[in-house]
This record gives C-alpha cells, sequence and structure tokens, in this order.
C-alpha cells in the first residue's frame, strides 16, 4: 500500500485526514473553523461594567474585567459561529500582554480563541485577537452622577407641620424599597429629594419607578392620590410626545380608633377603606367620611 504525505508539510498522513492530500494540521490553516478579526474594540462603563461596541449597552451580570471581555467576545464574535452549535469555543489571556493606563486601566490584551469541531475533536482552530478596550459612562450611569435626570415626580404631602414624622418614615421606606429595586435593575433610582412646605418632591429615574412606589405605598399607608402630566417634548423617531409625570400624593391625617370632635359628637374611627372613613359613636350612631374631608375640615383629632 502507497504511503500519503500532506502536500503543504510532507507528514506521514492515513485515512482519519480530513482531505486526500492534507494533514489535520494544515488543513485546519487552509480551512479554518472561523473567521475572527485582528483587532477588536469594546467600550466599557467604568461604573457599573455594561458593555458595547456601538450604542447599544449590553448589561453585565460581572465585574471582572476578564469576565466582562470574555463576554463581550462570546456575543459580538463568536456567538454567529455557534448558533449550529457545531462548534465549541474556549478563550484564554496571554497574561504577558497586558498594557494599563496611567489610572491603572487595562487599556489591551492579546486573547486565543481555540475552537474545535464538536462531531471531530480532532479538527480545532486557533485565533489570536489584540482586545483594545475603551472606558465611558453609560447613559444610565451617566444620568446617575449627573444627578439632574428625571422622568417623573412624586410629591409627597401631609396636612401640617405636626405628621412630619410620617414624611420621616414614608422617605425610610422608600429608599429600602428602591435600594433593593435598583439592585435588581440599575435604571431605577431617586435623582434627587427636594423639601416643601408640608412635605418632599421626589425626582425619579422612570415612570415604572413611580407607579411601582404608589402601588408600595398603598400596601402601608391611606392616603389621597392625584395624576397630572406635561409635554416636554417629542420623540421624532417614535413620532409621538414625550410627557413629564407627577403624583400628588396626600397622606390620611388619621389613623384607626382616633377620635374626632365633629359638632358637639365625639366619634372614633372604626374602619377606613380604599376611599372612605368609617366613623362611630359610642351609642352607635355612624358617619361615612370621604378622604377629602379630613383635608378640608379643622378637626380636632385625638389619638388613640
Amino acid at each position: 500500500m502507497s504511503r500519503r504525505f500532506c502536500a503543504i508539510c510532507g507528514k506521514d498522513i492515513d485515512d482519519t485526514a480530513p482531505h486526500v492530500g492534507m494533514c489535520m494540521t494544515c488543513y485546519a490553516k487552509e480551512h479554518p473553523l472561523f473567521e475572527l478579526p485582528e483587532k477588536f474594540t469594546i467600550k466599557i462603563c467604568i461604573d457599573c461594567g455594561k458593555y458595547t461596541i456601538k450604542d447599544e449597552w449590553v448589561e453585565s451580570q460581572e465585574k471582572e474585567i476578564f469576565l466582562i471581555v470574555e463576554n463581550a467576545v462570546r456575543k459580538f464574535l463568536l456567538k454567529p459561529h455557534s448558533k449550529n452549535n457545531k462548534i465549541r469555543f474556549s478563550i484564554t489571556f496571554d497574561k504577558k500582554s497586558l498594557l494599563y493606563s496611567s489610572k491603572d486601566l487595562l487599556k489591551s490584551m492579546t486573547l486565543a480563541v481555540d475552537g474545535m469541531l464538536i462531531d471531530n475533536v480532532a479538527l480545532q482552530y486557533q485565533k489570536k485577537i489584540k482586545i483594545n478596550l475603551e472606558y465611558d459612562l453609560c447613559k444610565n450611569c451617566s444620568n446617575i452622577r449627573g444627578g439632574t435626570y428625571y422622568l417623573s415626580i412624586i410629591q409627597l404631602r401631609v396636612k401640617d407641620e405636626t405628621h412630619f414624622d410620617l414624611i420621616a418614615e414614608v422617605l425610610e421606606n422608600i429608599h429600602n424599597y428602591v435600594e433593593k429595586l435598583f439592585e435588581k435593575d440599575p435604571r431605577q433610582y431617586i435623582t434627587k429629594i427636594e423639601d416643601q412646605k408640608y412635605g418632599v418632591d421626589l425626582y425619579l429615574s422612570t415612570n415604572e419607578l413611580m407607579n411601582y412606589i404608589i402601588t408600595h405605598l398603598r400596601a402601608n399607608y391611606h392616603f389621597i392620590l392625584k395624576r397630572s402630566k406635561k409635554l416636554v417634548g417629542r420623540d421624532s423617531q417614535k413620532g409621538r410626545n414625550l410627557y413629564r409625570f407627577k403624583s400628588l400624593i396626600k397622606f390620611l391625617p388619621i389613623h384607626k380608633n382616633d377620635i374626632i370632635l365633629i359638632g358637639k359628637k365625639k366619634y372614633y374611627i372604626e374602619s377606613i377603606s380604599k376611599s372612605k372613613v368609617l366613623l362611630k359613636t359610642h351609642q352607635g350612631d355612624k358617619l361615612i367620611k370621604e378622604y377629602s374631608y379630613f383635608f378640608n375640615e379643622k378637626l380636632t383629632i385625638k389619638r388613640a
């Protein structure tokens, strides 16, 4: 039986060779499993670790720079080659190639992408890529740093200064709630808080957050809610008006079992529903009042 030689390197080849005239190594060089660029630039948000190669920032679950780079390479470079799940990829970093800036930020590196054909593990290919890193702030982090960006406002109000302790309690409640939301979704945050005569204004990053907070407060407090919106511009790309939403929350200045003097009668608050308050005397007389009554009338209230 005649011997077969690789036409390129001259090594002996047998029936396992992928080509009649080439060994596995030379065949892989002449017919690479995948094509990748020599250089690749990734932009990373210096605050949150999101990454992008254009304008769309991708949420990163990792904070460690090498994991961010690996995720970006897999998403932007390797994903098109992985659609049919025929190639298994691995990435290794050349630690000797690391180049840092004067601010100790990693500027560039070289990594090797190794690909192996799943149906034929002998067919492998390696490509080295120089990765250049640029740093910027994503839109969300830029807004947070700026401290002036907001899409909605919640106005928290009490009837008078004797109820300021309620404002303090509600603010702490909201702060803890939004902090947990922010951990799951960094788009949700309070931009700033401004003191007002009988409460505070909360400037919020999204309209969603306004609705989240209102729903959260409903489970714990009774209040009157008034919503409004203001036209602030127009989205030319989507062809629609842009509005800034505002919600006024006026907390009910009473609690269950409080005593209220109406005329010459003393009533105690038996129950509070979503919009009405049931009052009752010790003799059994009953009154039902809307929430607005407790803001519009001068009342003598004694805590239970």
